[in-house]
C-alpha cells in the first residue's frame, strides 16, 4: 500500500472540501486550528483546498477542534486514503471495480 500522507496530488481531495465545510459551520479560524492541530497555516491551507491529504491523526484532531464527530470525518478519510491508494480505476484491494451484478 503506497503512503498518501503529505504527497501532493494530482487532483483535489474530497476530503478538503468536507473538512473546509466543517470549519465554516463550527465558525472556527483557520489560526485556531493551526494551533490545535499542530500544523502550519500555509498547510492547513493545502489540507482545506484539497492539494495534500493530511494524516489520521490530524483527522483526529480537527474534529475534536470543530466539535464534529471523529468517526464520520474517519470515515470520510478512510474512503479518500483507500481511493488514493489504489489509484484511478481501481476497486478495493487494488482490483477494477466489478461490474453488473
Amino acid at each position: 500500500m503506497s503512503d498518501t500522507r503529505n504527497r501532493p496530488l494530482t487532483g483535489p481531495t474530497h476530503i478538503g472540501v468536507v473538512l473546509e465545510r466543517v470549519r465554516r459551520q463550527a465558525g472556527v479560524q483557520h489560526e485556531i486550528l493551526a494551533h490545535r492541530t499542530g500544523v502550519g497555516a500555509d498547510y492547513l491551507a493545502r489540507v482545506l483546498g484539497g492539494a495534500c491529504f493530511p494524516p489520521r491523526r490530524f483527522i483526529l484532531l480537527y474534529a475534536r477542534t470543530c466539535g464534529a464527530d471523529p468517526q464520520v470525518l474517519l470515515r470520510v478519510w478512510e474512503d479518500e486514503h483507500e481511493r488514493l491508494s489504489t489509484g484511478p480505476g481501481q476497486g478495493r484491494g487494488g482490483r477494477p471495480p466489478s461490474r453488473g451484478a
